[in-house]
């Protein structure tokens, strides 16, 4: 019985006249179902496309083409697809990436899920926790839901529960090794038994390719010990030789899921492919005459000695004609490289994948700068570049450079400076001698003076007169000699007394040898006079009576002669200390208009020798000369030894010197096209 649903679920018919019925079940793939009716039948009103069928209680299809045939029986042919397919209808549009540490396989089926438009699939069941990186750009959810297990060890299999709904996503492990679930033998449910084994896809050595190309194809070696391919175990390689094949997959991002895919991808191909096709019918209702795909078999055709375990990989029944059923089986899981084909084939699956080129970019920077202050350079590296091939830099140094000597020029001003209140200097001297001179302690300056002779003459007599009033005086007795104490150390006054009515009064000195030397004299003049040579006299105490009287003096043209010896003069100036009061006071400077001339050109300071190198300000190293090509990648790396993605980093050259820097960037990497703002 074939039961109609429209879009709803609801049933809306039942297809009583249905025949040519068929179904084809396949592991891990979308399951078909096929029917006709006659084409007079009102029950094709029903079957629309999108319309739900189901027959006999089992699987949930939807109806896709239809083939109208006019022949003697004039029928329409129907074929429907399990309602898995629907997960075609919807996509992962743009890039998504998720999983690796801390998302586990069951968090990567409900992230697929979770963007249907209509929520018609749920997850059941899932024995994997694995934490795979997954990668998927414009994957419609059935191609990505898949993809979640192909890197999976071991057979897996994809089961359905289409009785309720939400329906029911289970991912379950594929036991192929326990006791067999069904029995085919011959003469008891075995129509016809084929066996296929081909040997053409041996593969020893398999080489998986991930994302990229060239260089920048991403390969296991990381995760590999450095080795880019798997190779199979030494007893198969003995038995079938080294054969080599590349694997390419540019879904895969991740090295750990890479190898992992191509790990059981290598299973598969080390032993020739052997499949048996096995004509089959259910003669009862037992579990162990009921085929399912996935449920374990044993093959037993004793006429050529064979007894097989293997699994059931599809099911084709009609159920018109039981001869024409059959199994299909397989020594091991159903090839991963047959499943993707299968799947861009049969259920109009095209992957498209991002794809990305090898990138070089460059950017230069030119600037004066010392040894404090360096030239930076910030640049960036994109989060979608996935491999950095290297980084380069070109740095050269020379003088540092001014490019004029001059300003514009000036209208006339008046700069007026003042001060607000008194101020006072003070400042200490310890003797010098100018005034601004500070010491601490006294200081003695010495001059020395050669000697000279001083001659005075006068040209002529010339005459004093005097007068005065009488007066007497008195005298006690003294006797006169050559040195007065009341004089300088060297003078005397030798007095001849009154001789004549004359008074003369010799003033003088002697010599260190005794020797008289004159140094002047005075006359009082009574009458005529004579000068007497140099004596003594004693004169007792007597008494003189001048009268009024009056002096007439001559003194004769005559000369004087001196002669200074040779001497210095000793001055000790003592510690003192200076005060200057400043009172408030005001400077005015009238600048009147001028101008000054441009002359350009190119002005050289400093003379850089080496320089040192930092990234995001952390000293890398130091380098010799003026100029320097480097390769700076493994400077950029960090703790984790990764170059950052998504971020700015800064590039510093500090010279020893005064500096003109010029540097030249290069980043060479793989980069993909991912990130879009025009939404």
């Amino acid at each position: 019985m074939i039961e109609i649903f429209d879009k709803s679920r609801r049933r809306v018919a039942i297809a009583e006249n249905a025949h040519a019925i068929s179904e084809q079940e396949r592991i891990n793939a979308v399951w078909y179902f096929y029917f006709s009716l006659p084409y007079k039948d009102p029950k094709n009103e029903y079957c629309k496309p999108f319309y739900y069928v189901r027959h006999n209680g089992g699987e949930l299809y939807r109806i896709m083409p239809e083939t109208l045939t006019v022949d003697e029986s004039g029928s329409v042919a129907y074929q429907c697809e399990h309602v898995l397919a629907t997960l075609i209808d919807n996509i992962l549009f743009g890039y998504h990436v998720v999983g690796n540490l801390g998302t586990y396989t069951p968090d990567v089926i409900r992230y697929v899920l979770d963007h249907q438009l209509v929520k018609n699939w749920v997850l059941d069941e899932c024995d994997y926790r694995n934490q795979f990186e997954y990668g998927w750009e414009q994957e419609s959810l059935l191609s990505a839901l898949f993809s979640v297990a192909t890197p999976l060890a071991g057979p897996y299999i994809w089961r359905t529960n289409t009785a309720v709904y939400p329906w029911r996503l289970s991912l379950k492990r594929l036991d192929t090794t326990g006791r067999p679930e069904m029995y085919v033998r011959r003469r008891h449910n075995m129509t016809s038994y084929q066996r296929s084994r081909d040997p053409q896809n041996i593969v020893t050595r398999l080489y998986p390719l991930g994302y990229g190309e060239g260089v920048n194809q991403l390969g296991i070696g990381s995760v590999n010990g450095g080795v880019p391919y798997l190779q199979s175990p030494k007893a198969i390689t003995d038995k079938y030789g080294i054969i080599e094949r590349v694997w390419t997959d540019r879904r895969y991002e991740d090295p750990a899921s890479l190898k992992a895919a191509a790990e059981a991808m290598l299973r598969e191909l080390q032993e020739p492919a052997v499949s048996y096709s096995v004509g089959y019918q259910e003669m009862t209702a037992s579990d162990f005459d009921k085929a399912e795909v996935g449920k374990r078999l044993r093959m037993v055709y004793p006429e050529i000695g064979e007894s097989v375990d293997t699994f059931i990989t599809e099911i084709k029944r009609d159920y018109e004609d039981a001869e024409r059923s059959s199994l299909v089986v397989a020594n091991k899981e159903t090839s991963i490289a047959s499943s993707l084909a299968d799947m861009a084939d049969r259920q109009r699956i095209e992957q498209t994948y991002a794809q990305g080129a090898t990138q070089i970019y460059s950017q230069a920077l030119q600037a004066n700068c010392d040894r404090s202050s360096g030239a930076v350079m910030d640049f960036f590296i994109p989060e979608e570049m996935r491999i950095i091939n290297k980084v380069l830099v070109k740095v050269r140094m020379t003088k540092f450079r001014a490019y004029s000597k001059s300003t514009e020029s000036d209208a006339a001003k008046v700069v007026t400076s003042t001060t607000n209140d008194d101020q006072t200097r003070t400042s200490s001297d310890g003797g010098r001698t100018t005034s601004t001179t500070t010491t601490s302690d006294d200081q003695t300056r010495t001059s020395s003076d050669g000697g000279r002779t001083t001659s005075t003459t006068t040209s002529g007599g010339g005459q004093t007169t005097s007068s005065g009033g009488g007066a007497t005086s008195s005298a006690t007795a003294l006797e006169s000699s050559n040195v007065l104490p009341s004089q300088t150390t060297g003078q005397a006054v030798h007095n001849h007394g009154l001789h004549n009515g004359v008074r003369i009064a010799i003033y003088g000195g002697v010599d260190e040898n005794g020797a008289v030397i004159a140094d002047g004299y005075e006359v009082w003049v009574d009458s005529g006079a004579h000068i007497h040579p140099a004596h003594s006299h004693t004169i007792p105490p007597h008494t003189h009576t001048v009268d009024d009287h009056s002096h007439r003096l001559t003194i004769p043209a005559h000369s004087h002669t001196t002669t200074i010896p040779g001497h210095s003069h000793r001055v000790t100036i003592p510690d003192h200390r200076h005060t200057i009061t400043i009172p408030g006071h005001s400077h005015k400077v009238t600048v009147p208009s001028h101008s000054h001339n441009i002359t350009p050109g190119i002005y050289q300071y400093g003379n850089p020798q080496k320089f040192g190198l930092y990234i995001n300000g952390i000293k890398k190293a130091d380098f010799s000369g003026r100029t320097a090509e480097l390769d700076i990648t493994d400077l950029l790396t960090g703790s984790d030894n990764m170059i950052p993605r998504g971020s700015w980093l800064s590039l510093e050259v500090r010279p020893d010197d005064l500096a003109y820097i010029s540097i030249d960037l290069i980043v060479q990497g793989f980069i993909q096209s991912r990130g879009d703002k025009t939404v």
